[in-house]
């Protein structure tokens, strides 16, 4: 089914659940009805989960539709440059907008429209040198064109920058899960050689990096060019006020705000090592870049997923459950009543409310979702609308599968204010390394990835996101 079918279906689920939630107004379910109601809950989550994918296989097949089409042929590379002969250890993966030959476009960027599909050419022909195999000739072309050496041992690939991944994930939330035209992704220089930017694993890089990071969704996310710590100021001026005077009245002292930081330093992770085996590399097929840069954006989001939500911020990533402060402690280690999802909203200052959400396991969210308020309705508030979150108490929630899963003595069950004043600072720039004959034994190649990146939660004694307690 197409991602439209399958909307449609979703929406006729909705309103089943709708409709059986107004028949069991002021009363509990009957066995039937619950059952159902579970029936229909299952559903419409299976139809969520077979959106994602759609559209998904939507972004590959158009990805995979422009890599047919051959590369723009560009001038013969400087001599030294090109694909075929220089050593690994002395070539040069300088682009040739850095050489500011006639592909650059404004500020020394790359015509996006040249140097897309290129760089997904040029890729695609670096892993093949990689395994031992010729690359095509459309390759050849477009690592030409890039003025790009395959025989390099590691790459340095520039991901989105800050606007340009707000952009992208604007795209997610309206349904079109490429990458806007207006994003950064031309060509350009990086401190130790240069990038080149190969968009289809790019924009399976970034969906995978989100869709497996519920925080990335929700966080601000800053990307920087270098990895230097960026301090970031802290104010709390909430016990300052104004005061009324006389005419001709001297005015007292001034009165500072309490002014902090937060340092965001640049912690090294990586993907581990991915195995490839050499027929893949091989066939001509298959949209390898794409499919690689699914699979390291997968492992990256778990792993930052895992450090922004539970991060202690002892060497490491200080997680969004470890910066936020008690909102309301429930009156039962394995229970969560309706009335203390209403305590934990009003423990936040309304001033963060605004833009607040909820966030919580799938597994308590499943808990939550047959709660009802003493109307006799349930609190939860299924979405009518794709790209739209359900709600709860008017607010939207999102899914984080590091959060606590059970309700049990202690635990730190549901998330609930701005989560935007959560950071993420991200070094704009994955270190691609292959590992041949560490695994020639059994004929694969390996494949790894670094990125760098540090978060913590703002809070300058305002505490803009709170969490309910099990006793």
């Amino acid at each position: 089914m197409t991602p439209k079918e399958l909307r449609e279906k979703r929406a006729e689920i909705a309103k089943a659940i709708l409709a059986l939630r107004d028949a069991g107004k002021g009363r509990d379910f009957k066995a039937e009805e619950r059952s159902q109601w579970d029936e229909l809950n299952t559903k419409y989550n299976e139809l969520s989960a077979a959106i994602q994918l759609a559209v998904r296989e939507e972004v590959a097949a158009q990805i995979e539709g422009e890599q047919e089409e051959p590369a723009e042929t560009a001038p013969a590379a400087p001599a030294g440059g090109g694909p075929a002969g220089a050593a690994p250890a002395a070539a040069s993966m300088i682009p040739g907008n850095a050489r500011g030959d006639a592909t650059a476009g404004p500020e020394g960027r790359a015509d996006p429209s040249v140097s897309r599909r290129a760089g997904n050419l040029a890729m695609q022909a670096w892993m093949r040198v990689q395994a031992g195999s010729e690359p095509t000739q459309a390759e050849r072309n477009a690592c030409e064109q890039l003025n790009f050496n395959p025989g390099r041992r590691h790459l340095d690939i520039a991901v989105l920058d800050t606007d340009g991944l707000r952009a992208f994930m604007r795209n997610r939330r309206n349904g079109r899960n490429g990458i806007d035209q207006r994003a950064s992704m031309g060509a350009v220089t990086g401190s130790t050689g240069g990038y080149f930017v190969p968009e289809g694993f790019v924009a399976s890089f970034e969906q995978a990096l989100l869709a497996y990071g519920g925080m990335l969704n929700v966080a601000e996310v800053i990307r920087t060019d270098s990895g230097n710590d960026i301090p970031w100021p802290t104010v709390n001026d909430t016990s300052n006020e104004g005061e009324q005077i006389g005419e001709s009245v001297s005015i007292g002292p001034s009165v500072p705000p309490a002014v902090g930081r937060i340092l965001f330093g640049a912690y090294k992770f990586h993907s581990k090592a991915l195995l490839v085996a050499r027929e893949l590399l091989e066939d001509a097929a298959i949209d390898v870049p794409s499919l690689i840069g699914e699979m390291l954006g997968t492992r990256l989001g778990r792993v930052t997923n895992s450090k922004c939500t539970t991060g202690t911020g002892a060497g490491t990533i200080r997680g969004v459950v470890t910066g936020a402060t008690l909102g309301k402690t429930a009156a039962s280690s394995t229970a969560i009543a309706a009335s203390e999802l209403l305590d934990l909203i009003h423990s936040v200052d309304p001033a963060y409310r605004e833009n607040a959400r909820f966030m919580m396991h799938d597994a308590i969210i499943l808990h939550v979702r047959k709660l009802v308020g003493g109307d006799g309705q349930f609190l939860w508030q299924p979405s009518m609308q794709d790209g739209v979150p359900d709600r709860l108490h008017g607010f939207p929630v999102t899914v984080n599968q590091n959060m606590a899963s059970s309700i049990a003595s202690a635990a730190k069950t549901v998330l609930f204010g701005d989560l935007s004043k959560y950071k993420v600072r991200q070094v704009r720039g994955i270190r691609f390394v292959r590992m041949e004959e560490r695994y020639a034994d059994t004929d694969e190649v390996g494949f790894d990835a670094f990125l760098r990146q540090d978060g913590n939660l703002i809070d300058a004694g305002t505490h803009p996101v709170k969490y309910l307690q099990q006793t």
